[in-house]
């Protein structure tokens, strides 16, 4: 019995992937080639500045739907930015479970004590520790 096989070169979006077609019609990649390895990651930074209150939510979830959608893991830097509202905490949550959800993940950094308080009932998005300094306690 012989079996055959072939190649054919289709056009990915990374560029050129040689397949091999195997009997019955499915194809595979050929050993060696066409493979790039791992998908690679994008970091994103978001440092949100002010106040977020009832009213600014909104604002604050269309840029964490958006970077949350294409990035691989999101840091929010905290340090300028009060969280006033629940609401606020409730989107920065969401977001961490759509990065969770494929794989990736929300990075709260620079967080106040009151923000790290508001932020403990999170349940994806991961809040870091302070950094030890001599004006607030960790």
């Amino acid at each position: 019995m012989t079996t055959t096989t072939a190649t054919r070169t289709r056009r990915t979006g990374t560029g050129n992937a040689e397949l091999v077609l195997l009997p019955g019609g499915t194809a595979t990649p050929a050993p060696g080639r066409g493979t790039t390895g791992p998908e690679p990651w994008i970091t994103v930074n978001v440092r949100p500045t002010g106040s977020f209150g009832r009213d600014d939510v909104g604002r604050l979830r269309t840029l964490l739907d958006a970077v949350a959608a294409c990035a691989s893991i999101v840091v929010l830097d905290l340090r300028s930015a009060r969280l006033r509202s629940p609401h606020a905490v409730e989107v920065i949550d969401e977001a961490g479970a759509a990065l969770e959800a494929r794989g990736g993940c929300l990075l709260c950094v620079g967080a106040d004590a009151d923000a790290r308080a508001r932020l403990a009932g999170c349940r994806h998005a991961v809040v870091a520790a302070p950094e030890a300094s001599p004006s607030e306690p960790a």
